[in-house]
């Protein structure tokens, strides 16, 4: 054992010296998090931008402008953004990207509403976006139905002040007895509108159990997801010293001096874990001053950052039993992290996955710490936490045997070839 901590020791001063690569792995987690951070926004809640809308009235008629006006009312007001243009210019604003939708009202729009007959609108909509100029056809068809509606109650009415106004007299006689009218009909829709027959309740289902957390921040999400990734980076530099002792000859001379190959193997299990353990504490102190990332219970915290590194440690020293050069080395760990990167949810979210899949998301080391660092950020109890913890320590001391058995036998066939 004492032997084993020299080792280590030795191991760990000589990474120390040259921490150049380590450092690399370990910066670039944060910057990750940082990009996709500024990409998605730094919380779950992003607010859209004001949609440009140019406008096209043709008509220039009462109509035509109510139906403008719409955009302007309430909520729209605030996210629609509406300008009046001349056709011909705004053509070239939407060929130009300026706006999210061009809306052209044809001429006689008034006038074919007057007469009950169809009416085309047209909307050309910026190819370069994708969801702004959908809003837009939304906003459109519903107020398009809107009017439609109005129009097919009040239709009589309607017919009435069209009468007014083609022979261009306004009796008082009649225009009383139409505001009475009006008046009636309105009583008579009034109890199906307001409130609506119809209404939406809205609920999200939780879990009554659960006792609801902080929300999670992205940066909370993603900080996680790749530092896990590039500690099995950071965990495989300091392996690969196995395979370079040996064909330089270290390892042969230690085969015929008190130490044995044995404690070589475990001096770099336990070495891999004392510098993740570091650069894992590392990142998250960096996430909590750069990203402001709340990680929840300390204790927990590094109970879930000793557990992971275990694991870790051991799965390299695993994988490391199948190789046999440095160059099949560099050909096969590097693919199989990137593999159980993604699977694991490193590089999107394991929920995203088919339920297949996901089956073979939770053999990976990157799914449990992700999934521990999760659970602690949004503030879940330590008892929820703690049978993952025991499942990645059982499993890391597991694979670290079966890595070192399978590794002393491994270095042992080739080192008198």
């Amino acid at each position: 054992m004492n032997n084993i901590f020299l080792l280590a020791r030795k191991d760990f001063i000589r990474k120390w010296r040259n921490p150049i690569v380590i450092i690399g792995f370990l910066l670039i987690p944060i910057i990750f998090s940082f990009i996709l951070g500024m990409i998605f926004g730094p919380s779950e809640e992003r607010a859209l931008p004001r949609i440009r809308v140019l406008a096209v009235d043709n008509d220039q008629s009462l109509f035509s402008g109510f139906f403008l006006s719409s955009f302007k009312q309430g909520e729209l007001s605030e996210l629609i953004e509406l300008e009046k243009v001349k056709e011909e210019e705004g053509r070239k604003l939407i060929n130009r990207g300026k706006a999210s939708a061009l809306i052209i009202i044809p001429q006689k729009f008034g006038e074919n509403i007057w007469n009950g007959k169809p009416v085309e609108l047209s909307i050309l909509k910026n190819p370069s976006e994708q969801f702004l100029p959908q809003i837009v056809e939304e906003i459109c068809d519903i107020a398009s139905l809107l009017f439609s509606a109005v129009f097919s109650v009040f239709s009589d009415e309607l017919g009435t002040i069209k009468g007014f106004v083609d022979t261009e007299e306004f009796p008082d006689k009649e225009i009383s007895s139409l505001i009475i009218q009006v008046k009636h009909r309105i009583e008579g829709i009034s109890k199906y509108v307001f409130p609506p027959v119809i209404s939406l309740k809205q609920r999200t289902i939780e879990e009554e159990e659960t006792e609801k957390g902080p929300p999670i921040s992205v940066y909370g999400y993603i900080l996680p997801a790749m530092a896990v990734m590039f500690l099995l980076f950071i965990c495989n530099i300091v392996f690969e010293d196995l395979l370079r002792e040996k064909e330089m000859g270290t390892l042969l001379r230690m085969s015929i001096s008190p130490m044995k190959i044995t404690d070589f193997i475990w001096s770099k299990i336990l070495t891999s874990a004392i510098i993740g353990i570091i650069c894992t504490l590392t990142l998250l102190i960096l996430g909590r001053i750069i990203f402001s990332i709340r990680w929840g219970n300390p204790f927990s915290v590094f109970l879930i950052v000793f557990s992971l590194n275990i694991l870790i440690a051991g799965f390299i020293s695993f994988l490391y039993s199948f190789v046999r050069t440095e160059r099949q080395a560099g050909a096969v760990i590097t693919p199989v992290v990137l593999v159980m990167s993604l699977l694991g949810g490193s590089m999107m979210p394991a929920e995203n996955f088919p339920p297949f899949i996901q089956n073979f998301s939770k053999l990976t080391v990157n799914y449990w710490g992700i999934k521990a660092f999760h659970l602690t950020v949004v503030g879940e109890g330590f008892q929820r936490i703690l049978p993952i913890l025991i499942g990645m320590v059982i499993a890391g001391i597991f694979l670290s045997l079966v890595g070192s058995y399978f590794l002393n036998r491994s270095l042992r066939r080739g080192l008198f070839k």
